[in-house]
């Protein structure tokens, strides 16, 4: 998937997760739960993310390849608990701490969930190697750009509101 529809699937989770609560509570949810969704592609160096951490993204998809750890349950709970320790020293509050891991936890998987859509499908139990998928939407393809990613912002607009 792009990262325009990883961003908006993630968004999703987030506001998904929040509920109904003040614009700027959704907003912060819907960004931050969309940043994380962008998480799982540090292994690629082409990636948003990736870019802006080229060095480090080009070690790991040489170490670990695309699609390796970062794109599993693992994966998942060693960037939340990464997530949850910055977070626990760069706030104080316990709400917004208590408020902002879970966002991270739900964007990181919607991440690894429209992945498995894909054709290369997404190795959930790494080490593990079999990928999960239902291979359905092609990265970048038609049906991703005519179908998925507007019915992703479609959905967090209807979220939001």
């Amino acid at each position: 998937m792009l990262w325009r529809t990883h961003f908006l699937a993630g968004a999703a989770a987030g506001l998904l997760l929040t509920g109904h609560a003040d614009p700027k509570t959704m907003a912060v949810s819907a960004g931050v739960a969309g940043i994380a969704a962008l998480l799982p592609d540090l292994d690629d160096p082409r990636s948003k993310l990736g870019r802006l951490v080229a060095p480090a993204s080009w070690v790991m998809k040489v170490t670990v390849g695309h699609r390796g750890p970062l794109h599993s349950f693992l994966g998942a709970g060693v960037m939340t608990l990464l997530a949850a320790f910055v977070l626990r020293f760069w706030h104080e509050y316990t709400y917004v701490y208590g408020h902002l891991v879970p966002l991270v936890l739900a964007g990181y998987l919607s991440h690894l969930i429209m992945d498995s859509l894909n054709p290369q499908g997404v190795p959930w139990l790494w080490p593990v190697k079999t990928h999960l998928r239902v291979p359905l939407v092609q990265t970048g393809g038609i049906l991703e750009r005519v179908v998925v990613m507007p019915i992703m912002l479609v959905l967090c607009g209807l979220l939001f509101w």
